[in-house]
């Protein structure tokens, strides 16, 4: 039985993402869905010095651009953004146990002169599945020629990455018809994942942050972390 899972190519993702990716027999970074403003493909949160979190967010060209898919969204770079994200990471974990391990190696990829946000993200959760040792093969939806909406999507990712099972987020009863995978012959998992406390800066614990606060905090034993709140189900129809 082989398992698939598939994600959209968030900016610096949270760690519920990477357990996903972990638990799975291939991944597939979904680039080619459609981009939607104040969502997660654009930015996520880290902890500021003081202990709150703070947005990080990638600007982008949207004015005119309507329904543009994510690998079509273009970075708006006459901002300064990347020495105002690098210097916001540099003062909120520089002094983090595992700061120096990983940040030379995430500067390097903002100081890249990218174009799109996609290519962008993707070089970061490349990254990041390298940090946290995840050996699970990572797939692109438009490189795999994967097309349609929803369900209908899932099914073509599955039948193209030769998978037989589709693990969703715990999310999924809210938009998947579970009986159009059902029809394909595609049995459905669900992940649920509880961010488990860790050594964090700051008097109260604030989960769900990009993964980068658990790296920087916890490093080799980040991945140990982020399975111990993971957990696998079968899908069970309601009947409804």
């Amino acid at each position: 039985m082989s398992v698939v899972a598939g994600h959209q190519v968030n900016h610096l993702p949270y760690g519920g993402y990477f357990a996903k990716m972990n638990s799975v027999d291939v991944f597939v970074l979904v680039d080619n869905t459609q981009y939607v403003k104040k969502e997660f493909h654009n930015r996520n949160r880290i902890l500021s010095m003081n202990g709150s979190s703070l947005w990080l967010s990638v600007p982008v060209l949207t004015s005119g651009r309507f329904h543009q898919k994510i690998n079509e969204v273009e970075i708006n770079n006459t901002t300064g953004w990347v020495k105002q994200h690098l210097k916001t990471i540099r003062v909120s974990y520089g002094k983090a146990p595992y700061f120096v391990d990983i940040f030379p190696r995430l500067e390097s990829i903002y100081q890249q002169n990218w174009t799109y946000l996609a290519d962008l993200n993707i070089a970061i959760i490349k990254l990041f599945r390298e940090q946290l040792e995840i050996s699970t093969p990572v797939q692109i939806a438009s490189e795999l020629g994967a097309s349609g909406k929803a369900s209908h999507l899932i099914a073509d990712i599955c039948q193209r990455t030769a998978s037989s099972t589709y693990l969703h987020g715990k999310h999924s009863r809210d938009y998947v018809d579970f009986g159009v995978l059902e029809s394909h012959s595609i049995k459905s998992l669900i992940q649920s994942f509880e961010c488990r406390e860790y050594p964090q800066r700051g008097s109260v614990f604030c989960p769900n942050l990009s993964v980068i606060d658990l790296l920087f905090n916890c490093g080799p034993d980040s991945l140990d972390i982020l399975m111990s709140g993971h957990h696998v189900s079968e899908f069970e129809s309601t009947g409804a």
